[in-house]
């Protein structure tokens, strides 16, 4: 009979202690559908803030000036040395490599011998 209603006591209080647990709520916690709603709002402004910034530096007075890349700024050096087997020009690669453009347009590289 004793351990009958140490087992109900034992019982109850793990069924009281599950709904207390079950039923509380942490206060930091934020609905789903707010938490997104916020990390909208966020990448909105986000989103004006930048194109407010490209709309100041592209207006004069601002005293910010975009520069464009050219083409130029990405052309490889020239050994003016050197010439490829049809007169070409020869270019140095990032490596060190040299090679010219045949006439299909592709690189073709020169052995380091010559």
């Amino acid at each position: 009979m004793r351990t009958i209603i140490t087992i109900v006591r034992l019982a109850l209080s793990l069924l009281v202690t599950t709904h207390t647990i079950a039923q509380s709520v942490t206060p930091d916690r934020m609905p789903v559908s707010e938490r997104m709603a916020k990390a909208r709002a966020a990448k909105q402004a986000k989103k004006s803030a930048a194109n407010h910034a490209q709309l100041t530096a592209d207006q004069p007075g601002t005293g910010v000036k975009i520069q464009k890349a050219t083409p130029a700024d990405y052309q490889t050096p020239i050994d003016k040395l050197k010439k490829g087997p049809n007169g070409e020009a020869v270019h140095i690669g990032e490596r060190g490599g040299k090679y010219y453009i045949n006439k299909n347009g592709n690189k073709t590289y020169l052995s380091s011998n010559q």
